[in-house]
């Protein structure tokens, strides 16, 4: 909302960003977050910069009361605030650092300072094993990863399924698929985490079909080249997708049927840290 708004007070992206204290690409990320989400477009681009489309006119006034309440809640948050030097170790998964998760961390350092707050990235398995065991208060992950029953899962954001292939690939001028339709098709799959790796595989099984596959445990780069060179897809999350596409050669396509996971925070401690946390994020 503040993204938004600052937007709109500025009418410049760079200005915005600059203001806001982030790198323009992470506020164009938040604004396309929220347009994909509300299903519209929100800024033109006009000879002074940017300027709200009639969707966006209508969303205005609706974002600065809400935005209003959210200043309310600090408000009334911070005679809350934990007077002590408290701490707070979270863990993410390696692949979620697309979703700005550092951004909701230092959002709510300014609310909590005397939080020492810290977080390395762990494979699925690894993180919940680390929570388990309480060498973490908590951590982000997709809920559909879990095998661990939690004493608290808050979603945060539904992210969908989508293919990724070589702009001349004869699907790529579509603007959705059945995923059936690559079944065909040579796959290059992420399995560096094997959960994901297993709930991209049960994806395709659900459509009656087993991806034909290279038998290699690759990083995104070599991904990029792979897909860019030899004609092979790849399935995987639209957010992680988007780093992929950045290469000229490679577009998105989304798949059809709601397939999706749901990045969630997930805790087992009860500390007092954590606690504020887990209310931040709600």
């Amino acid at each position: 909302m503040r993204c938004f708004l600052t937007i709109c007070e500025t009418k410049r992206y760079s200005e915005a960003a600059d203001k806001l204290g982030m790198m323009q690409s992470t506020l164009f990320k938040q604004i396309k977050a929220m347009e994909d989400e509300l299903f519209i477009k929100i800024f033109d681009k006009d000879k002074k910069g940017v300027k709200l489309t009639g969707a966006g006119e209508v969303l205005y006034p609706y974002i600065v009361f809400m935005y209003g309440e959210y200043e309310k809640m600090i408000g009334r948050l911070q005679e809350y605030s934990i007077s002590e030097n408290a701490s707070l170790q979270l863990g993410s998964l390696y692949f979620t650092k697309q979703y700005d998760i550092l951004q909701i961390i230092k959002e709510f350092g300014t609310i909590q300072p005397n939080i020492k707050i810290s977080m390395d990235e762990y494979r699925s398995n690894e993180l919940e094993e680390m929570i388990r065991t309480g060498k973490l208060d908590a951590g982000f992950t997709y809920k559909e990863l879990v095998e661990w029953e939690y004493r608290k899962i808050l979603p945060i954001r539904e992210d969908y399924l989508v293919a990724v292939m070589n702009k001349n690939h004869h699907l790529a001028l579509r603007d959705s698929i059945q995923l059936s339709e690559l079944k065909a098709e040579q796959f290059v799959l992420m399995k560096g985490d094997e959960r994901l790796y297993k709930q991209l595989l049960k994806f395709c099984i659900d459509e009656g079909f087993v991806p034909k596959e290279y038998n290699m445990d690759i990083r995104l780069e070599t991904m990029k080249e792979l897909i860019s060179t030899s004609g092979c897809v790849t399935i995987l999350m639209r957010t992680m997708a988007e780093d992929l596409i950045e290469d000229k050669n490679l577009v998105m396509v989304m798949i059809e049927g709601s397939k999706k996971l749901t990045l969630s925070f997930v805790m087992e401690n009860d500390t007092k840290a954590c606690e504020a946390f887990a209310n931040y994020i709600s």
